[in-house]
């Protein structure tokens, strides 16, 4: 149970992806004395970064790029210890823990002296708050895309998806919080002390089955300034490419923001007709956005 918990699926961008970060300045990060993997749109300005989630690469949220980017962003983002391009983290092999992804955050953030605001995308979510809570100061503005909010309400889900003995379930929970040191309700966002919160726009699908829309649900409960908006039929990864998603992502960012102009060529121009009838023809259903 220890080995499967902690072993990331390695993914890799795949080709729509991979062209977006071949148009982008390649960057590398030490963290814990191991390169990271990383990539840059845009020479200046203010930035934002953006976070995927576990078993995921970057590539998986380029398509926020182009709306960030018309927005006058700079856009960064890199791929997490043990994931993508990224060299193994400090446990070897596929095995990695949310510390050492939220050691990652603060590393690559702390290269950006005008980051404005971060995307985080499912476990990304849980790791940027995990880094909150270790002390990393958040910029003005945050976005959690399909968040998975609550780490330590996971266990019993995933013991009975491997068929897991009840005294092993127990072992497992126990080992894990003396190993370090923390109980699993210390990586929940829930938890996240209002004196560390910023303006968060919540983004999740009414139909996620990875991870249930009541994750979003409970950030709200403790969150004042978090707003949800839903959507229908988009699911836990198709979130991350609708157009209306990203339109609402980029607003969100951009409200109070003076600092951003107009980027001069923001969108590759293989891809800028393509991005733009994909606007046009957005699905996306948008229900119920609250402000708590």
């Amino acid at each position: 149970m220890d080995h499967l918990w902690f072993s990331a699926p390695r993914t890799r961008p795949v080709d729509t992806d991979q062209a977006w970060l071949d148009s982008a300045t390649p960057l590398t990060f030490d963290v814990h004395r191991r390169p990271v993997a990383g990539w840059a749109w845009g020479d200046s300005g203010p930035t934002i970064l953006l976070v995927h989630g576990w078993g995921g690469n970057a590539g998986q949220l380029c398509s926020l790029v182009a709306p960030l980017r018309r927005q006058g962003f700079r856009v960064v983002a890199f791929d997490a210890p043990a994931h993508g391009a990224s060299a193994p983290s400090r446990l070897g092999g596929k095995r990695v823990t949310f510390f050492e992804m939220a050691e990652a955050v603060r590393v690559v953030a702390a290269r950006e002296p005008a980051l404005y605001g971060v995307v985080a995308h499912s476990g990304g979510c849980a790791v940027v708050a995990l880094a909150m809570r270790e002390g990393w100061r958040p910029p003005p503005r945050l976005a959690f895309i399909a968040p998975f909010a609550l780490p330590s309400t996971a266990i019993n889900s995933y013991a009975r998806a491997i068929s897991a003995a009840p005294a092993v379930v127990d072992a497992f929970r126990a080992r894990v919080q003396a190993w370090l040191g923390h109980p699993w309700s210390y990586l929940d966002i829930a938890n996240i002390p209002q004196q560390q919160q910023r303006p968060l726009l919540v983004l999740h699908d009414l139909q996620d089955k990875e991870v249930p829309v009541q994750h979003a649900q409970a950030i709200l409960r403790t969150w004042p300034n978090a707003r949800l908006a839903t959507t229908r039929g988009l699911g836990h990864r198709r979130i991350l490419r609708d157009a209306g998603v990203a339109r609402e992502l980029s607003s969100f960012m951009a409200a109070s923001n003076d600092r951003a102009q107009p980027a001069a060529d923001a969108t590759p121009a293989a891809s800028r007709d393509e991005l733009d009838l994909a606007y046009e023809s957005s699905g996306a259903i948008w229900s119920n956005a609250r402000r708590r």
